[in-house]
């Protein structure tokens, strides 16, 4: 069984400074795809595909995302991975007699629209301390770093909500006045040590 990966939340010291909600989402979800590779290498005993560091190559990255250079892809690949994954939570690795559906972006904050896909395996204790707690904000209250697996497919949510509803470009602080479901400024800037990380509770990798 995995163990959950446990994380001080933190900025790094140097931050880039970010302003809208796709800065903040692609910013993430760079560090996301740079730390899969490295994941991945290790796995196979390959040495490390950035000497030059994790950080470099997440910038560099998010400059190929920034200049359509590289693209989100769909959540086609991730559902299909999800549906053959072991029952299991897909929070926290928790195995329970019966699982409940929890939304990674809660219904309550949806006013009434519809995600796709917005649903993964919860364990009824994650699933009822959470509520309708933002899911970054969940793990931070609890010292807790999401699965790569569930953060990506929560990055590409939020990515392709605010495609949708037309506030990529805004100031953060704007989409969040304008009722945006999820706060920008919560995604992680900084990741765990590879070695640490969990890329999907229901693979044991």
């Amino acid at each position: 069984m995995l163990v959950p990966t446990r994380w001080e939340w933190s900025s790094p010291k140097a931050q880039r400074k970010l302003h809208t909600v796709e800065d903040h989402i692609l910013c993430t979800y760079s560090m996301l795809v740079v730390t899969r590779r490295m994941m991945v290498s290790a796995k196979a005993g390959k040495p490390n595909p950035y000497p030059d560091g994790r950080t470099k190559a997440a910038n560099i990255t998010m400059s190929d995302f920034r200049k359509r250079r590289k693209n989100i892809s769909s959540l086609d690949r991730d559902d299909a991975l999800a549906q053959d994954a072991q029952p299991i939570c897909a929070h926290l690795g928790c195995i329970a007699p019966t699982y409940h559906w929890d939304h990674l972006i809660p219904r309550s904050r949806l006013k009434g629209h519809n995600i796709p896909l917005n649903q993964v395996r919860s364990c009824p204790r994650c699933n009822t301390s959470r509520g309708n707690q933002e899911l970054m904000a969940w793990h931070q209250r609890y010292f807790t770093f999401p699965s790569l697996a569930v953060l990506r497919r929560y990055l590409k949510i939020c990515y392709f909500y605010s495609t949708q509803h037309g506030c990529l470009d805004q100031p953060v602080e704007e989409a969040i006045l304008d009722g945006l479901p999820f706060d920008p400024r919560n995604l992680p800037r900084k990741f765990p040590p590879v070695e640490n990380l969990v890329w999907d509770y229901g693979y044991s990798e």
